[in-house]
């Protein structure tokens, strides 16, 4: 059995609700929106009307107003696994404040949060979102450590915090939080909207 296959096997015994929502990708590039407060894995993209497909409860459904700057990207992948996290549909639901989704493969594991929406550019603004997005992360990855006991099946683990490009990238205060972070559950933090698989 492949680490891909194990881990989610490790994952299903875990989540009552997990194969609810699982959802297998085997596009080498696509992305995830978070729209109405669940994460989606989109389908299409329609840049003439300006609308994008997603899947709700089996079904695939056009919604509008499609904005290429408040996505995901996933790159160069093979089969990755998405699980949406937060909101109604989501493996938690709403409730604890926890990270949007995440999303593996055959060597990593992923937790990502969106900051997508934030406007404000001013620094405590910009400290503020940083922190609660960092919070939801250690708070889901608290969570799947105890449900899968610290066993990842040797899958690199990495975490993302997507925010507006407006955002300053690599500052000194996005570094000092990311190295605490990484002293705090070992796991190295980005600040990217994206991940490339090399």
């Amino acid at each position: 059995m492949s680490k891909f296959e194990e881990i989610k096997e490790y994952l299903s015994n875990s989540f009552d609700k997990l194969n609810n929502v699982l959802e297998i990708e085997q596009r080498e590039r696509f992305s995830v929106i978070d729209h109405e407060g669940q994460s989606f894995i989109i389908l299409s993209i329609n840049l003439e009307n300006n609308t994008f497909t997603i899947k709700k409860k089996g079904r695939d459904i056009v919604e509008s107003d499609f904005d290429n700057t408040k996505l995901f990207n996933i790159i160069d992948a093979r089969t990755v696994a998405f699980i949406p996290i937060d909101g109604k549909n989501g493996l938690l639901g709403f409730g604890e404040s926890y990270c949007d989704f995440v999303f593996f493969d055959d060597n990593e594991f992923c937790f990502v949060e969106f900051k997508l929406n934030a406007t404000s550019q001013e620094d405590r603004a910009v400290r503020k979102n940083r922190k609660k997005a960092i919070d939801q992360l250690k708070s889901t990855i608290s969570l799947f450590d105890r449900k899968l006991n610290n066993n990842y099946n040797d899958l690199k683990l990495e975490a993302y915090v997507c925010t507006p490009e407006t955002y300053p990238r690599g500052d000194k205060g996005w570094a000092d939080l990311a190295i605490a972070f990484y002293d705090e559950v070992g796991i190295a933090l980005f600040e990217h909207n994206e991940k490339i698989y090399m």
